[in-house]
């Protein structure tokens, strides 16, 4: 049997490893998928095939994809979180920091059926979407 941690911690490991196909095939065939924010990146994703069409280009698009390293797995039931920080170098070529990354997922029957994707979305915007943040 595939515990949520199991299943929690391949997920994880293949982000790590920028395996990142390999990683949208652990989420289920309706699985629900969004990067948390107001990004363009960040619109609620339904189904593994929209999460892989969506963000695999997305990821290949940088010219240093971002590394991640998982610093902590949280498991209660069904619900696991994974903590981590990451770096890259957008499609922009402007550098992308991540130092506090929260995946929070829901496994059930050994899949991953929800991601929630907690990140800084200015880095989002600066590194992957070419924008600057100014002073108002």
């Amino acid at each position: 049997m595939t515990t949520t941690r199991d299943v929690a911690q391949k997920f994880m490991d293949c982000l790590c490893a920028q395996a990142f196909s390999d990683a949208f095939d652990l989420l289920s065939d309706d699985a629900d998928y969004q990067i948390i924010g107001t990004t363009a990146v960040s619109a609620p994703m339904k189904g593994r095939d929209t999460v892989k069409a969506t963000l695999v280009p997305a990821l290949a698009s940088f010219q240093k994809p971002p590394k991640l390293t998982c610093h902590e797995i949280i498991v209660d039931g069904e619900r696991a979180v994974g903590l981590a920080s990451g770096s890259g170098v957008g499609p922009t070529g402007l550098n992308y920091e991540q130092p506090h990354y929260a995946m929070v997922m829901r496994v059930r029957d050994g899949k991953l059926v929800s991601v929630m994707e907690f990140a800084d979305t200015v880095a989002v915007e600066v590194a992957l979407l070419g924008k600057k943040l100014v002073d108002a």
